[in-house]
């Protein structure tokens, strides 16, 4: 009762100025707790549109309860791939559905259109607990359509890192100078608070590259690198996002990659590695390795004489499911079809997820997409849908 008293409490400061809000009226004479259970039910491209409607709708989305509730609900479903591309200063979006087995005439879960996002670089995150950010500090709501750009919290060049803490149910962003002797800064999504920094127990480090890393259980992995003398050590870095405490992990001996990518392989830290397909290298970081630098090397190997020899060919990486552990490709272009190939490395096998009719002749010409394909396309696995407002 308590938190229905102060449900309503919240609900009727944000439309104070609507008094006369027929809806309003409406509302009030279905119990609160009720009303929000059905509305946390349905879709939530059906929720964004009942934002518009008054301000006494929008703020049921803004009561903790209520976003707490669809996220739940949402996390309990399989995850989407979100597909998205740019043309003529429009950027598209489409969600599939990821860990199924789908083989036919599928059309996406959703898509729609945005305009004028390309001012911003869509160098991307991966999807963060429903959120992304993107390349100047920018989070992005596939969910709600909204993009949000956080106030810079140094003049420096920094790099920023989207993290997500599931006992707290808190997004967090971390930001850092390319200049290691400045201390990093965090800023709680949602808190109205501003950056803070962070003092204590900071090893001296700076970004390796522009690369928005990996949030996996709540712990924040990035590549770094440590100066020493006039050059320096690569290594990965870890970022406890409830404690916000540093960690540093050394990079196996003979790696060679470019752009780790960390996942849990056994519920070990480790790193995928694709060189040269079919060859597919996981560096498992050994149990009981205080220490954070004894790698063990394991090669799988794709059977690409199981698929279509041209699809075989142009191939993209994606990441990997954090449902199932299966490693994710696809074509690194579509036309009016969209292709998944999941790697399964228990069993070392394929399966593929096949989606017609994505778009058709009149969706080409009113875009003016040619016959070819899409090219340049971004593919974003592990999405929940989320209603997180900033």
């Amino acid at each position: 009762m308590d938190e229905q008293k102060e449900n309503r409490g919240m609900i009727q400061r944000a439309t104070d100025d609507n008094d006369g809000d027929e809806d309003r009226c409406r509302q009030d004479s279905l119990p609160l707790d009720l009303a929000m259970d059905l509305l946390s039910r349905l879709p939530a491209k059906s929720i964004a549109r009942f934002l518009c409607v008054s301000k006494h709708w929008s703020s049921f989305t803004t009561v903790p309860s209520f976003t707490k509730s669809f996220a739940t609900r949402c996390s309990a479903q399989p995850p989407s791939l979100l597909v998205t591309f740019s043309k003529n200063l429009k950027r598209f979006v489409f969600s599939f559905p990821q860990d199924q087995n789908l083989d036919g005439s599928y059309p996406p879960v959703y898509s729609y259109q945005m305009t004028d996002t390309d001012s911003w670089c869509w160098n991307h995150s991966q999807s963060i607990h429903g959120l992304v950010l993107l390349q100047g500090s920018v989070i992005w709501n596939p969910t709600m359509r909204r993009f949000s750009t956080l106030p810079t919290p140094t003049t420096n060049k920094t790099v920023s890192y989207l993290g997500y803490d599931p006992l707290e149910d808190k997004h967090k962003v971390l930001c850092l100078s390319k200049d290691e002797s400045k201390q990093p800064r965090v800023l709680t999504l949602g808190a109205q608070e501003s950056w803070r920094i962070i003092s204590k127990d900071f090893p001296l480090h700076y970004p390796y590259r522009d690369c928005h890393g990996q949030c996996i259980n709540g712990i924040l992995y990035y590549e770094a690198c440590f100066r020493i003398g006039d050059g320096g050590e690569r290594r990965i870095m870890s970022f406890d996002v409830r404690t916000e405490k540093f960690d540093s992990i050394e990079l196996p001996e003979f790696y060679l990659g470019s752009y780790p990518h960390m996942i849990l392989y056994k519920g070990r830290l480790s790193i995928v590695e694709i060189r040269s397909l079919p060859s597919i290298d996981i560096w498992i970081l050994k149990d009981g390795d205080s220490s954070h630098k004894y790698w063990k090397q394991k090669r799988f190997n794709l059977p690409l004489s199981e698929i279509d020899p041209i699809k075989s060919k142009i191939l993209t990486f994606n990441g990997v499911s954090d449902t199932t552990g299966e490693l994710i490709f696809t074509l690194w272009r579509f036309s009016d079809s969209f292709w998944v190939l999941y790697f399964i490395m228990r069993s070392e096998s394929i399966r593929e997820a096949f989606f017609e009719g994505v778009f058709g002749d009149d969706f080409r010409c009113c875009y003016g997409l040619d016959s070819y394909g899409i090219h340049s396309i971004d593919v974003i696995p592990n999405h929940y849908e989320s209603l997180v407002s900033l």
